[in-house]
């Protein structure tokens, strides 16, 4: 509860306390909006209170959610560097990039089907100059 509800509290009871002991029929009205103010003051501070209470238990659950995909992503990345490390791996990358082989080993090339090439001919080599022109311009 902040300091500002505590005293607005205070303020409202010792009136209400004045006020019912100087004339309690005459000031019972007042008495009562007293006592309805430092209730919705009580209200307020509590409702306040819960709603950052309530934001305060969200952020710790995103961060756990935060905690639980960092752990996951450092698992994966370990098995990773682990894979990286390993014997087969360095083999492998030797065998593609390096094109490195082991003593006794013969490689094998396969290399693809050359395709053969379809040579469209230009209609227009066979023409002469002035029947391209004449193509050029009445040609619809």
């Amino acid at each position: 509860m902040s300091i500002i509800t505590k005293f607005v509290l205070l303020v409202n009871v010792n009136l209400a306390l004045v006020c019912y002991n100087i004339n309690m029929k005459k000031n019972r009205l007042l008495l009562s909006l007293l006592i309805i103010g430092g209730v919705l003051c009580i209200l307020y501070a509590v409702g306040n209170t819960v709603y950052e209470n309530y934001q305060i238990q969200q952020g710790i659950l995103g961060l756990k959610n935060d905690i639980t995909n960092m752990a996951q992503a450092n698992k994966d990345l370990s098995a990773e560097i682990l894979y990286y490390q390993s014997p087969s791996y360095q083999e492998r990358i030797a065998r593609e990039k390096l094109n490195l082989q082991k003593p006794g080993e013969k490689v094998i090339v396969i290399l693809p089907e050359a395709k053969a090439k379809v040579v469209k001919e230009d209609p227009y080599v066979k023409l002469t100059n002035p029947q391209k022109w004449w193509l050029f311009f009445f040609k619809v």
